[in-house]
């Protein structure tokens, strides 16, 4: 990839990761759009670790209450609920996705699903901000909520769902209010794109990757700070835009890319 390359795709990742409108769709569509695999599995290794760091630091003082449960016992219930809660929510995608990864490459990553999938989860997400909100605290959120936000994570296998996306539109048809969801969501994408970036580096040819350092280097780099600019924007400014903009978005998107596979 040349250097505009990787600051596009960087840029792409980084911003579409944590907003609902599917990273994984945008980026198989500029695939498509170059007419080449313009990504490698080393850059997607790079783009992800970016974006992990990102939520890791955004959400330092999340996961900071964790770890301080196992040593202050004034933070053990609540920070070992959060953690209960994460770890039952990001159960369900790495077993599911564990088995199917490789018919999920083969059968769904082509422009019609993913237009069909953006139009689709699209009109989940309107519904479900039309559930009354009655959680507005992380430590609200019950295991069994947990479970149902990650058993919905599963269909962000299929590309054009976007995992945030999803996710919060089970949170919030769960009656969690929407800033709580999208954190919620978001402390999620650690253990989930952990869990990916580590599968992924099992298959990274550790030479080319050195090879490749300075591009790897710069997409890890652009994907941190843009995705960290885009959790900080989402998370302040959501009870004001409202996840309408990103459904029109969704909405124009899918109903573009039938138009032009006609």
């Amino acid at each position: 990839m040349d250097f505009l390359q990787v600051l596009f795709l960087s840029f792409i990742q980084g911003l579409t990761e944590f907003l609902p409108i599917s990273s994984s769709a945008h980026l198989i569509l500029f695939s498509d759009f170059f007419k080449s695999n313009i990504q490698s599995l080393n850059f997607d290794v790079s783009v992800h670790l970016g974006t992990l760091f990102a939520a890791c630091i955004y959400f330092k003082d999340e996961i900071l209450l964790i770890v301080n449960s196992f040593f202050r016992l004034d933070k053990a219930e609540e920070g070992r609920r959060l953690l209960v809660n994460l770890i039952i929510a990001t159960t369900p995608i790495l077993i599911i996705g564990f088995f199917i990864r490789e018919l999920v490459d083969v059968f769904l990553r082509s422009p019609e699903i993913i237009a069909y999938a953006t139009i689709l989860f699209a009109v989940v997400l309107y519904f479900s901000t039309k559930f009354e909100s009655k959680y507005s605290q992380l430590e609200s959120i019950s295991p069994i909520q947990s479970l149902i936000i990650g058993l919905a994570q599963c269909f962000a296998l299929i590309p054009g769902t976007s995992r945030s996306g999803i996710t919060i539109s089970a949170a919030l048809a769960l009656g969690i209010d929407a800033k709580t969801a999208s954190k919620f969501s978001f402390l999620l994408a650690i253990p989930t794109i952990g869990a990916i970036a580590c599968y992924q580096l099992l298959g990274v040819d550790f030479e080319y990757f050195v090879s490749e350092f300075e591009n790897n280097l710069l997409g890890m780099v652009v994907s941190f700070i843009i995705a960290y600019l885009t959790i900080d924007f989402f998370i302040k400014f959501i009870d004001r835009i409202g996840f309408m903009p990103f459904i029109i978005y969704r909405i124009v998107l899918g109903a573009l890319i039938l138009f032009f596979l006609i």
